[in-house]
């Protein structure tokens, strides 16, 4: 198994922000219930309610399991995983962490697929930056997001 790429991690922390009572989602108001790191499902995989409350250590190691158990499977399905560097994967591992792991070849994610197909990387900062829901309250926050992401995933190592 591919080790979880830790500047990726840090990336989803910075845009995350940890809080240790659960809280509704951002876009929605309601569900999913997220707490932590931005983790929606708890260790066993059940859901959270308004009021649950954990640790610092907890959301930690809560991240780590489900970013090392429920996302890293899914990416290393995109063909192209092992020739990336560990600032590729990173970044790809924050952009689906926040969208989803299986995005690879999803309909709505036509450029991302592309790109990864083709391997042009000189379309990341465009292609990444598509990816944040415009026109809604969340656009600016998802847009510095996806540029940290492009700015990572073009990182020289």
């Amino acid at each position: 198994m591919t080790k979880l790429p830790l500047s990726g991690v840090e990336l989803i922390k910075q845009f995350e922000g940890c809080y240790l009572s659960a809280y509704p989602d951002p876009l929605t108001g309601n569900k999913p219930i997220t707490i932590g790191w931005g983790c929606t499902r708890k260790l066993d995989g059940g859901e959270w309610k308004l009021g649950d409350r954990i640790t610092q250590q907890q959301a930690d190691e809560l991240l780590l399991h489900q970013l090392e158990n429920n996302y890293l499977p899914q990416l290393q399905k995109i063909p192209c995983w092992g020739e990336l560097n560990i600032n590729q994967q990173g970044a790809l591992l924050s952009f689906g962490y926040n969208l989803g792991a299986t995005f690879y070849g999803s309909p709505n994610f036509n450029s991302i697929t592309t790109m990864l197909k083709t391997k042009n990387w000189a379309l990341a900062k465009e292609v990444f930056v598509k990816y944040r829901n415009p026109g809604s309250s969340v656009e600016q926050g998802l847009k510095r997001r996806r540029l940290a992401e492009a700015d990572l995933f073009i990182k020289p190592i």
